[in-house]
């Protein structure tokens, strides 16, 4: 199945439809327009998501499943703080629970999600005992340049049966031999990546407050300039910006949920531009308007309209894949 995506949170909860708790932020300013696809077999479930706008991911990892992503343009990831390179795979590390990274504009990600078990299995029967290693103390991989061009063609979401899990497993299991590796990154979050992590998790714990640069220094334990100079590197704003843009995306998923805005008993632009800590309807709406190319009325009134919840429908309506997911 493929669905269209128009917003951080519309991607967000076609993930928890299929099992993947995952915090949203659109980084870029501008309409967003994006799309995702989940197919592949029951064992090796594939995702493959393209968005025009950058995105910021946390949130936590399947247990059992390895992850093993690859992006297709030439917009490459930043994968736990650090610039991923060409032809490379991502995410797949046996010991990590947490997913953090950025999605540029312009990316095309696929994402195939292999068993553990199988895998390790597989290695342990075969000759390709260094693969056990480079998963249990690795999160990316650069691989050659054929090998992963056909990784990129193995891995399709199209609705597939046991022959393509083999086939990718295989092609895996190449892939990841040492001779055929360019490079690793154990995924390991440096200084910078911990503080950054810890501030946006922060932000969507605390949504309606608008702290202070002081507060903040005191809150994540770090000073004023590792926080401020952190941040622009990674994302290329201060750290007040970042917190904005998170409220603002807390505040778009409620003008976008007649369901939530019951829950927070906000109905209009202004209750929930105050629950999100925003005072000035004015500045509100200016803000509002250069993140996300609209009015906050004009997603308030889409709300009220049922046809726009066609996402979480389609993905009730294929229980037998979001089981797989999960």
């Amino acid at each position: 199945m493929k669905m269209d995506f128009h917003s951080a949170s519309d991607l967000s909860e076609i993930l928890a439809g299929v099992g993947f708790r995952m915090d949203i932020s659109q980084l870029s300013p501008g309409a967003l327009n994006g799309s995702i696809a989940i197919g592949g077999s029951s064992a090796t479930p594939i995702l493959s998501i393209q968005t025009d706008r950058t995105l910021l991911f946390q949130g936590d990892r399947r247990a059992g499943k390895l992850p093993f992503s690859l992006n297709t343009t030439t917009a490459h990831p930043v994968v736990r703080g650090e610039a991923s390179q060409p032809a490379s795979l991502h995410g797949f590390q046996a010991n990590l629970s947490d997913a953090f990274f950025q999605m540029p504009a312009g990316a095309h990600i696929k994402v195939a999600l292999v068993c553990q078990a199988r895998l390790e299995r597989l290695v342990t029967a075969g000759s390709h005992h260094g693969v056990l290693e480079l998963i249990e103390r690795s999160n990316t991989a650069q691989l050659n340049p054929s090998g992963f061009q056909q990784l990129v063609e193995l891995i399709q979401p199209i609705a597939a049966d046991d022959t393509q899990t083999d086939l990718i497993e295989a092609a895996l299991l190449e892939a990841l031999t040492p001779e055929n590796l360019e490079s690793t990154f154990c995924g390991n979050l440096s200084l910078r990546a911990e503080l950054m992590k810890d501030l946006v998790a922060w932000g969507y714990a605390n949504p309606r407050e608008a702290i202070t640069l002081n507060e903040l220094s005191n809150t994540i334990f770090a000073s004023r300039s590792s926080i401020v100079h952190s941040c622009r590197v990674t994302f290329g704003v201060g750290p007040m910006s970042l917190l904005k843009q998170i409220r603002l995306g807390q505040a778009q998923r409620a003008l976008s949920s007649s369901v939530l805005q019951k829950s927070l008993q906000c109905t209009t632009v202004q209750e929930v531009a105050n629950y999100y800590g925003f005072n000035s309807r004015n500045h509100f709406a200016r803000d509002y308007r250069n993140q996300f190319g609209e009015a906050p009325s004009q997603t308030l009134q889409r709300a009220s309209d049922p046809g726009m919840s066609c996402q979480s429908v389609a993905v009730a309506h294929r229980p037998q894949m979001a089981m797989a997911l999960r």
